[in-house]
């Protein structure tokens, strides 16, 4: 079994190979949303990156684990998630749908699957409650990229269905 400054170094990794990955999806998208939904979720990543050197440095210099409180930071972000219900009827006329962006965006959903199944591993392995609650913590997030993703994969691949559905408007028959 691989410490605890092993798993950090991996968690980290990945969350920097995340960041690279969406800083360079956004700047190669075509279209508006899907910028704008994977520059969101690059400064996410940096949220985590941060939160994952904050926890091993904690754990480095008192040589003890830390006690961490993520919810105060996971509710001034709450706001920020709703990518897809600003402005509707101004994103209708900006629709694009081109293949490279549905591409990256799948790639993104394999990529938050593997992130979910890697901390959700590493919670397996731990009783610690400051690493649970970190792993919690980077579980949730995974999992709420992994919707706001799944969203933006219907805005690119089904426009005219995600329309509807947004703006609740569904032909009766």
């Amino acid at each position: 079994m691989k410490d605890l400054s092993e798993l950090l170094g991996e968690a980290l990794g990945m969350e920097e190979k995340g960041w690279a990955f969406y800083k360079e999806a956004a700047e190669k998208a075509s279209n508006i949303i899907t910028k704008k939904t994977f520059n969101f979720l690059a400064d996410n990543e940096v949220f985590h990156i941060e939160n994952i050197k904050n926890f091993y440095y904690d754990l480095k210099d008192k040589k003890q684990l830390p006690e961490v409180d993520f919810t105060n930071k996971q509710q001034a972000r709450a706001d920020d998630t709703s990518i897809f219900a600003k402005n509707l009827s101004e994103l209708q006329d900006k629709i694009e749908s081109v293949d490279d962006d549905r591409k990256a965006c799948e790639f993104a959903l394999d990529f938050e699957k593997n992130g979910y199944n890697f901390y959700g591993s590493m919670l397996k392995d731990t009783d610690d409650p400051s690493v649970i609650k970190l792993l919690e913590f980077l579980l949730s997030e995974e999992k709420s990229h992994y919707e706001i993703l799944e969203g933006l994969h219907a805005y690119i691949t089904d426009s005219h269905n995600w329309f509807m559905y947004e703006e609740g408007s569904f032909p009766q028959g």
